[in-house]
């Protein structure tokens, strides 16, 4: 199955009910996640492929090394390239049980926010929960706020991949970002890796503070 955008080609290497349920969101949702990032379009066409188990094990495992129980989908900046565990092979080989199409949808979303912040960067040392936090924000993925006192923040940093909960606290701090930076400050963020790590330290204090207001 293949269709192909302005912006995206999608494949899949299996047929799925669902396929054209991805083509239709990810249209829906494109113009507002390429202005989030002052994007007309993105400067390569990004190819979206919705994977059996098996290849997207063995490409997983080529990049990092080993796959985690959790990992269901990659984002390959060199190649402009996003890769999707499908639905039914995530409910049987991840720690996804309740994995659906409209997840899934959301996971996709998620990938294309990376894509996009590609586009201004690849340099994600010890920054890599912002960046995660800023996709699972812009793709609306079923996350709450946490209590940041929980957080081990120096941790979260160096090694967020076997970090647990750290999608969670990510999703948090990018929240109180978004919630009461300005746009000019947020794009100094998104951009510039150097300032990002400079201010960590800083919005992790602030938005635990945030944070305990909130509860």
């Amino acid at each position: 199955m293949k269709k192909e955008l302005k912006n995206f080609i999608i494949e899949s290497d299996f047929p799925h009910t669902y396929f054209n349920d991805i083509i239709d969101y990810i249209i829906s949702n494109e113009k507002r996640i390429l202005n989030f990032f002052n994007l007309e379009k993105l400067p390569n066409k990004v190819r979206i492929i919705l994977l059996s188990y098996e290849p997207f094990k063995n490409f997983i495992i080529s990049k990092y090394g080993e796959i985690l129980n959790y990992i269901s989908a990659d984002s390959d900046s060199p190649t402009n390239t996003i890769r999707i565990l499908n639905v039914e092979d995530q409910i049987k080989h991840t720690t996804h049980k309740d994995a659906n199409v409209d997840k899934i949808k959301k996971t996709v979303l998620h990938e294309i926010v990376h894509q996009c912040h590609h586009t201004y960067h690849m340099d994600y040392n010890q920054i890599t929960w912002f960046a995660e936090g800023l996709a699972t924000n812009l793709s609306n993925q079923d996350y709450t706020l946490q209590n940041l006192d929980k957080c081990d923040f120096d941790k979260l940093k160096k090694d967020f991949r076997h970090y647990k909960g750290g999608y969670k606290f990510s999703y948090t701090i990018i929240n109180y970002i978004l919630s009461n930076y300005s746009d000019e400050e947020i794009y100094k963020l998104y951009s510039n890796p150097n300032y990002l790590r400079e201010k960590a330290d800083f919005i992790f204090e602030e938005a635990k503070k945030w944070t305990k207001e909130k509860h």
